[in-house]
């Protein structure tokens, strides 16, 4: 007896545990029973749904939500036991007629193959969108020459390089500005792909229109197909008149950054929108002609990409009339005391501060790490070093990142014998040796290791599974 009481109490602490770490994150978690009332409604639910716990749990989840079929998620996955991932949501509130729009995935839990219950992981958008605003009104506020007219801050005169490959890529991206041809940029995260997509914008005859871009590894799918395409009142529940990124750069640019991501099927209509130049709203039966160049961009070598299955061939014909790759930070080893500069130039005037130069030994360790983030963690790293110089005006190793300091000095006592193979053979096998190292430092957190390696989220869990990297 006294051994199942100390049983009882082991999992109901344990349950308290759960129920704790589940109200700290910020997804929004409901959980309904298999007769479709909530048993868990978390604190980010309850955060920007409005409504207490208390009026939700124990409750059927129709005498809560005013839902139709289309959004009761929930009841649908309890009858077909079949999951449904990234889903868009808008649905009101009975008590307080609020409407909620969300991205979210409800998964069955399984006993036997019979559905015991239900869960759904919510995002609320309404959220997302602020932050992006908040990010947006931070980004106005840094001081770029190129004035933000048409939502491109940059031009070619802002990019630093100083290598002869750099210099001959410029100006072939100088003559690609000249026509209104499509144009594939690829490189690795954090080599300046957006950049170079700017300044071709900013360089053309149709400067003066909209640039526009989006990430198409940063959302779901349903969500980027009404954002792309636009939308009509009534195509789903909660839809209204809304124009799509294409119509809002018609006469402009629109940026694909990480095209590859985006899936086969959305591929294949945003190939019949090149093909036809006229773009139709989710739910419309009509066609609005549409003149934008489009600029897009991979993280992976393109034709590697179609031979994988990642990237429709006949779309990359479309879009890739004119290619430009940009090699990584550790192929223009001479561009990195002039980047240096350059970032130490950017971050004096926004630290008030006078660095004035960098110590020998600071360079030297800076030519030898291997920038696996590319221009844009160098960015990072020199931005950190003048926070901890501290009114030095000479930057020094002791102000560099641990983990830059920690991995030159692991480098240097532990050198492998060169690798073997092909030259793409030989990347992948530093590219899965820098992202293990990386993921052991951070015990394994994606979301830390994404951050370390300038990578986003996504991004990095396709590399772990391309790669075949374990956790031993």
């Amino acid at each position: 007896m006294v051994d199942k009481d100390k049983k009882i109490k082991e999992l109901e602490l344990r349950l308290k545990w759960y129920e704790t770490i589940l109200n700290t994150v910020s997804e929004g978690i409901n959980v309904v029973d298999k007769d479709g009332v909530t048993t868990f409604y978390n604190e980010a639910c309850s955060k920007f749904e409005g409504i207490a716990p208390d009026k939700v749990i124990g409750k059927h989840i129709m005498e809560v939500y005013q839902l139709d079929e289309d959004n009761a998620a929930s009841l649908h996955v309890l009858k077909s036991g079949s999951p449904i991932y990234d889903r868009y949501y808008s649905y009101k509130i009975k008590e307080t007629n609020k409407r909620i729009n969300i991205v979210a995935s409800t998964i069955p839990l399984l006993d036997k193959g019979e559905v015991k219950s239900v869960y759904s992981i919510a995002r609320d958008l309404s959220q997302l969108k602020e932050v992006l605003e908040r990010t947006m009104k931070v980004k106005d506020t840094e001081v770029f020459p190129v004035p933000s007219i048409n939502g491109a801050r940059y031009s070619f005169e802002q990019i630093v390089a100083k290598g002869d490959s750099m210099i001959r890529l410029i100006n072939s991206a100088k003559k690609a500005a000249k026509n209104q041809s499509s144009v594939m940029i690829y490189g690795d995260t954090g080599t300046g792909k957006e950049l170079f997509a700017q300044s071709i914008h900013n360089a053309s005859q149709i400067s003066g229109g909209k640039f526009i871009g989006i990430n198409c590894a940063a959302m779901p799918d349903t969500l980027l197909e009404s954002i792309l395409f636009g939308t009509v009142k009534g195509a789903f529940t909660g839809a209204v008149d809304n124009p799509g990124l294409f119509e809002q750069a018609n006469g402009g640019t629109l940026f694909l950054d990480e095209i590859n991501s985006m899936s086969i099927h959305l591929q294949a209509k945003l190939l019949r929108v090149l093909q036809e130049k006229t773009v139709r709203r989710l739910g419309d039966n009509k066609e609005t002609h549409i003149n934008c160049r489009i600029i897009s961009s991979t993280n992976v070598d393109p034709l590697e990409a179609v031979s994988k299955g990642m990237l429709r061939q006949d779309l990359y014909y479309r879009l890739a009339v004119i290619t430009l790759h940009l090699p990584p930070l550790r192929e223009r080893q001479s561009d990195i005391p002039c980047l240096i500069e350059h970032f130490i130039s950017k971050y004096n005037k926004r630290f008030v501060e006078e660095v004035k130069t960098v110590h020998e030994a600071f360079l030297k360790m800076l030519l030898n790490y291997p920038w696996p983030g590319n221009v844009r963690e160098l960015e990072h790293v020199i931005e950190s070093a003048m926070n901890m110089a501290d009114g030095d005006s000479e930057l020094k190793l002791e102000h560099l990142p641990k983990y830059i300091r920690d991995r030159i000095e692991h480098n240097q006592t532990h050198r492998q014998p060169s690798a073997s193979g092909t030259l793409t053979d030989i990347l992948l096998q530093t590219e899965k040796k820098i992202i293990t190292q990386s993921l052991e430092k951070n015990q394994w957190n994606i979301s830390k290791t994404s951050q370390e390696l300038g990578l986003y989220r996504q991004s990095l869990q396709k590399k772990i599974k391309k790669l075949d990297i374990k956790k031993w």
